[in-house]
């Protein structure tokens, strides 16, 4: 990647205080002098800043545009209240003058919010033909799209009169995934219906199911399930192990999430709710996976948008849910939410988690077989919140 400055701007620097010190040195050095002419001092004394000023203001021009960008290394992803490196490869094809004292910055923003100028960094002196780097550490507090750019370029040389910044317009995007909790270990209690109980519907695996593992015995599963090679090498007598099958076309358990805003509280919140219950239902899904169950997540997006993802044991599956999790805001309706969950409770029976932004389980939710959990449930369930 070269990039060229898509721009130059010119700003007028104040150096009076400079040239007046400049001017007073030179006064006192010639006033010491034997014999010297008082024509002579003025002029000098007044010509000398003058040029000085003009050739700095030479030099800031020529070298700003040999300015150019070879790199720019940042990752495509990262997680809320975790950092990145970023890092400016910049590079001078100028071989007149050095660049000396280059400030460079990049610009950050997001959907919402942007920050007009970030932090600079200096590179002191660039040779000719040489490339150095900037370097800043970024910590992304909010998950969604980060962007970073344009970035600039400047330099003013000590006397100048303009400060010569050269902007480059490129803008990155970094995907800023939800922030990582890590969850009790009696999370699996929520789960209800076969694979707590019983483990299956079936007695005996039908031939559309696959065998997908073992695990230990539960009341309930039939002793045609029993693994004997396992249950002979378990180190206690009375420890059994079962052959487990699961259908892969068929969804374990289904996770709704809530994305209307409450009728309590403010709007900041409702989004705090939100972030909660969105880190929450990513880490809920990677440990359901663990166990090898297929999640269904569905969620609403907007006035027409719902969102339906099949997540299975899968690496992929699971990226895809975090970046779908990382773009999702307060935009559903309380009824077509409603809806939703009387939809998948005729689905999946009992095995349907709803994750709620409201403090209170609402009263058409009482009637579902739902497993309602309230904002006040995450830090139960929550061992800890992992900052990178």
């Amino acid at each position: 990647m070269i990039a060229t400055p898509d721009r130059y701007e010119l700003n007028a620097t104040s150096r009076v205080g400079l040239i007046l010190a400049g001017a007073a040195f030179v006064l006192a050095a010639c006033a010491g002098a034997t014999n010297p002419s008082p024509r002579a001092v003025i002029v000098f004394a007044l010509a000398f800043p003058l040029l000085w000023v003009a050739f700095a203001t030479f030099i800031s021009l020529r070298t700003i545009r040999g300015l150019k960008i070879l790199n720019v290394d940042l990752p495509e992803r990262t997680r809320a209240l975790g950092g990145f490196r970023l890092r400016l490869t910049l590079a001078y094809d100028g071989s007149f003058f050095p660049a000396v004292g280059i400030l460079a910055n990049a610009r950050f923003s997001t959907d919402e919010v942007e920050i007009a100028g970030g932090p600079w960094d200096e590179i002191p002196l660039l040779d000719g033909g040489r490339a150095a780097h900037a370097e800043w550490e970024v910590l992304a507090k909010q998950r969604g799209r980060l962007y970073v750019g344009p970035f600039r370029a400047a330099i003013e040389l000590p006397g100048s009169a303009l400060r010569a910044t050269a902007v480059f317009d490129g803008v990155h995007t970094v995907t800023v995934l939800p922030a990582t909790f890590q969850l009790e270990p009696f999370a699996d209690a929520l789960l209800s219906g076969r694979h707590v109980a019983e483990g299956r519907y079936h007695k005996t695996p039908v031939a559309t199911e696959e065998y997908v593992g073992a695990r230990e015995y539960r009341p309930g599963d039939s002793p045609k399930l029993i693994h004997r090679v396992l249950s002979l090498r378990s180190r206690d007598p009375n420890e059994l192990y079962v052959r487990e099958f699961q259908d892969p076309s068929r969804d374990d358990l289904c996770i709704v999430l809530d994305t209307a805003a409450p009728l309590d509280g403010d709007s900041s919140a409702h989004q705090y709710r939100l972030e909660k219950a969105i880190c929450f239902v990513a880490a809920l899904c990677r440990t359901f996976a663990a166990r090898r169950l297929t999640v269904r997540f569905v969620c609403q997006r907007g006035s027409r948008d719902v969102l339906s993802l099949r997540v299975r044991p899968l690496d992929a599956e699971l990226d895809r849910l975090e970046v779908a999790l990382s773009q999702i805001g307060l935009g559903g309706d309380r009824k077509v939410i409603g809806r939703l969950l009387h939809a998948e409770v005729r689905r999946h029976g009992s095995a349907v988690i709803f994750v709620s932004l409201r403090s209170r389980e609402a009263v058409e939710q009482q009637r579902l077989r739902v497993v309602t959990l309230t904002p006040d449930h995450v830090p139960i369930f929550t061992h800890e919140v992992v900052a990178r």
